[in-house]
């Protein structure tokens, strides 16, 4: 039996979560690809609407996480993501449940075809334009880090993984330390994540490098990390 004051329930929820604001850059985000950074607009963005195309467009739960998370990993915020994609899961996985039970109204995931897809409903934003609140990753050549494994190749047969893997957890989190907490950390790392990850971090290629070279510094074997930074330098320069 269908049950639409649960639904509301949860919608109203999500509206008044002190975190609103990026759990609607986010969603909007996961679904289309597009960035907002005016307040204004991402205000005037209804949740129902967010989270109607969210189902629509992911209607398995695993699915649903599993983009949530690669879409936060392109932020350099990922913390304060983070938390807005669990309030997400966890919203939604409830309404995830209702609909296998047939408890969720059927005119919620079967919206007119007359509706105004959310895309539609926001104005164009420059990637690379940035605020004091949130950071847009740039995505001129993103498409080409889809398939890491000939990049991560190229790094490997010059350098050791895991000089490579330690210069590039401390360019994105910090400064590793060989004790025993920060292995633990290194560890939860892949490192075609950590390379993506810096490639969507540093917008140009200048700007990746004088970072590097300061993490290089203030590392323990500065000479291994210096290697390492130029190897990754010269694999990353042709998607810059």
């Amino acid at each position: 039996m269908e049950d639409s004051s649960l639904l509301e329930e949860v919608i109203d929820s999500l509206e008044q979560d002190s975190n609103v604001l990026r759990i609607k850059r986010l969603i909007l985000f996961t679904c289309h690809d597009s960035w907002s950074n005016d307040v204004n607009e991402v205000k005037a963005l209804h949740v129902r609407e967010l989270v109607r195309e969210l189902m629509i467009l992911f209607p398995d739960l695993n699915m649903l996480k599993h983009k949530l998370n690669s879409h936060v990993k392109q932020l350099s915020k990922q913390s304060d993501y983070l938390l807005a994609a669990d309030n997400i899961i966890d919203s939604l996985g409830f309404l995830y449940t209702l609909r296998d039970e047939g408890k969720l109204p059927h005119s919620f995931l079967n919206p007119e075809v007359s509706n105004v897809p959310i895309s539609q409903s926001i104005s164009s934003h420059d990637p690379h334009e940035k605020n004091d609140f949130d950071t847009v990753p740039h995505r001129h050549n993103l498409k080409h880090l889809t398939n890491l494994f000939d990049l991560r190749a190229d790094i490997s047969r010059n350098i050791s993984p895991l000089h490579a893997k330690i210069l590039l957890f401390s360019t994105l989190n910090y400064r590793f330390s060989p004790q025993e907490r920060d292995w633990s950390a290194l560890y939860t790392y892949d490192i075609d994540d950590l390379i993506q990850t810096l490639f969507q971090t540093y917008e140009t290629v200048e700007s990746l490098e004088k970072r590097l070279a300061e993490v290089c510094l203030t590392l323990d074997q500065p000479e291994d990390a210096k290697r390492a930074s130029a190897v990754i330098l010269q694999a990353l320069k042709p998607f810059y």
